[in-house]
């Protein structure tokens, strides 16, 4: 018996592609099974609705809007399993190619198995637990500059083709986050190889060519009558936004009188508010933002710059950055150094913009960091391979202690947000910005049909989206203005700096007050019916 059993240990080294698969695997869906995976953030959630329309969206769609529309596409092709909806098990398959792919490379590398499983354990646990499109692009880029890096010293062309995959993936999920890694690994790529071998440069000719054309179709599937709004408002949202406009804009009243604006119609701007077209009107803005000029840095950039450096060492990247920082000393590397520098730089930059510490952004980033040593250091025997060991494992239980409490509050409030949505009013709700949470109502494995059917009235990215229920409600008469001034009013879930503004709203630009009343009210969800009445 035991010679059969170690017969067969030896058969599954000898097939580190399958082991791989199946240590991944067994990780992936052992979380899956002990916790209930969900989104890290509602732009998950969204895009789920989009796909399959529900929730916010009146009918499905490829246009996923942060991902391509080819990435779109693939998930609505992908049929339910027990009711779980195709962009969910989509972004679960992608969690197992890169935990797959990841340590598929680093056994091939020789990083051994111990090490390498717990280097991707520690990488593959929390985008698993709260998963997130962004972290999924990111990753699936480091997964392929590993794979680039198997194909320079060990040749193959199914590795190169393999990693050039990952890639491409990456690139349709996010395109952003795609370049921010490969710009911060610029460093680590094979770039001999790349200049010495035919094979690779068709590959990266033919990787950049389907790059373009993905982009190319992208920018086409939003060339329709129907999006024009949709993208004219948003460069302006990034503006006021993202980049602060909006506070330089009340800094100059006379430019706001000039227009026809409030500082109350501005903050409603910066908070999603735009079912008004007289305020989310981008011809207004556009002339706002071009009298106002270039936006001046702000007061603090510099100080948010190092803010944004300092949230490398929040709790919840601290396993891996530690693990980063120790693996760069016990295996020193050059290439290693300079793209922790592009690195720093790049998160400064994004402090100064105004966008320190998300995320989303850093873990991709801190992730290629810890595995890029194991990939062009010899950390495979002797005193370092025994250091670097110990300290994954020490690793690996901090990031289990920092992420089992989350896991298991984030389950109780997923559990507690699906059982109390079934008592909610019938027909459209408001929901402005985040404060209905969609990630707690839809986590990634929900399969209740019944919670689809509730239909939500967004007040966000999407409201003048053609799909969404907002746009379709508009189109019928049954817009937010209009029942606000009815005589039972609009169920809202806002909260209370929002329901000011809508009150200042109501007062400057109806003419009436606000009168707001409780509606429904349970542990985690409180409805207020909303109503804008004459004066008395």
């Amino acid at each position: 018996m035991s010679d059969s059993v170690n017969s067969l240990m030896r058969g599954m080294k000898d097939r580190p592609a399958f082991l791989a698969f199946l240590l991944a695997a067994t990780l992936i869906v052992s979380l899956c099974l002990a916790f209930d995976p969900r989104w890290e953030t509602n732009d998950d959630a969204a895009m789920s609705m989009i796909a399959h329309g529900y929730g916010l969206i009146s009918y499905g769609s490829p246009h996923l809007v942060n991902s391509n529309v080819l990435w779109g596409y693939l998930v609505r092709a992908i049929p339910a399993i027990n009711g779980v909806l195709g962009y969910s098990l989509a972004t679960l398959a992608v969690l197992l190619v890169i935990g797959w792919a990841m340590l598929y490379f680093l056994l091939r590398l020789g990083a051994g198995y111990l090490l390498s499983l717990l280097a991707v354990a520690l990488l593959i646990v929390r985008p698993t637990l709260f998963p997130q499109f962004t972290i999924n692009a990111g990753l699936l880029t480091v997964a392929a500059i590993i794979g680039w890096q198997v194909y320079a010293r060990l040749g193959g062309v199914g590795n190169l083709v393999l990693a050039c995959l990952l890639a491409f993936f990456g690139y349709l999920i996010r395109d952003k986050e795609f370049l921010l890694v490969l710009g911060v690994a610029l460093p680590l790529l094979p770039w001999r190889a790349l200049q010495e071998r035919r094979q690779m440069q068709i590959a990266f000719l033919l990787l950049g060519v389907a790059i373009a054309s993905a982009a190319a179709f992208d920018r086409w599937s939003y060339s329709g009558p129907e999006w024009l709004y949709f993208l004219e408002m948003r460069p302006n949202l990034a503006s006021i936004i993202d980049f602060h406009a909006g506070w330089h804009l009340k800094q100059h009243p006379e430019i706001l009188a000039h227009h026809g604006y409030s500082q109350n119609d501005i903050d409603l701007v910066r908070s999603w508010f735009f079912v008004d077209p007289q305020i989310a009107d981008p011809k207004s803005l556009n002339a706002m933002l071009a009298e106002l000029g270039s936006l001046p840095m702000q007061e603090g950039s510099v100080q948010s710059g190092f803010v944004a450096i300092k949230a490398l060492f929040g709790p919840v990247l601290l396993p891996l950055i530690l693990s980063a920082l120790l693996l760069l000393v016990l295996v020193p590397r050059w290439s290693v150094a300079l793209a922790w520098l592009l690195c720093l730089v790049a998160l400064f930059a994004m402090g100064v913009m105004g966008r320190p510490g998300q995320l989303r952004v850093y873990v991709p980033l801190v992730s290629l960091l810890l595995v890029a040593p194991l990939v062009l250091g010899k950390c495979k025997e002797g005193v370092r391979q025994w250091v670097a060991t110990l300290a994954l494992f020490v690793a690996c239980v901090g990031n289990a202690y920092l992420l089992m409490p989350m896991a298991l509050v984030s389950k109780q409030w997923t559990h507690q947000v699906q059982s109390d949505i079934h008592g909610l009013p019938a027909g459209p709700i408001v929901s402005w910005g985040a404060d209905f949470p969609f990630e707690l109502a839809f986590p990634v494995l929900a399969n209740d049909p019944n919670s689809r059917n509730i239909k939500w009235y967004g007040l966000n990215g999407f409201t003048h989206a053609p799909f969404s229920v907002a746009n379709s409600e508009q189109t019928a008469g049954r817009g937010m203005l209009e029942r606000l001034r009815t005589a039972t009013g609009i169920p809202i879930m806002a909260s209370q700096g929002e329901l000011e503004m809508l009150r200042i709203y109501c007062r400057e630009r109806l003419n009436g007050q606000l009168r707001v009343i409780i509606a429904y009210r349970t542990r985690s969800l409180t409805v207020q019916q909303a109503r804008c009445g004459a004066d008395k």
